[in-house]
């Protein structure tokens, strides 16, 4: 599907910050704004689709699902918001990364699943 029609997330949340690159999937964002409704709590993106460049600077990995438009970090602040959504997470996606200051969503089947790291 094309047409963008979520209710919590504009197109451009995900825009690769160096070059507005997007390819962001819309059956992931959909997963997204899922967990959005039921924890009925903002997510501000800090980083979605990359460009090589852009993940490189970042340090992402080669083959980093933000390239192929299957991740995105959100911004946590606090203990307990980050429990809960790491709790909803399970239940939509199967690779989530922690951070102090976000946690990290994807859906790249390419790369192994059930698995969860720190950063």
């Amino acid at each position: 599907m094309s047409e963008w029609t979520f209710k919590y997330f504009q197109k451009e949340e995900f825009d690769c910050p160096d070059c507005n690159f997007n390819n962001i999937d819309y059956d992931f964002v959909a997963k997204l704004e899922l967990m959005r409704e039921k924890l009925d709590m903002p997510f501000k993106i800090t980083s979605g689709c990359r460009c090589e460049k852009h993940n490189k600077d970042a340090g992402g990995k080669p083959d980093s699902a933000h390239l192929k438009g299957l991740a995105a970090d959100i911004a946590i602040t606090g203990s307990r918001t980050r429990f809960t959504l790491i709790r909803l997470a399970y239940g939509f996606f199967l690779r989530i990364g922690v951070g102090r200051t976000f946690i990290h969503l994807d859906d790249d089947k390419a790369l192994p699943q059930y698995v969860m790291w720190v950063y």
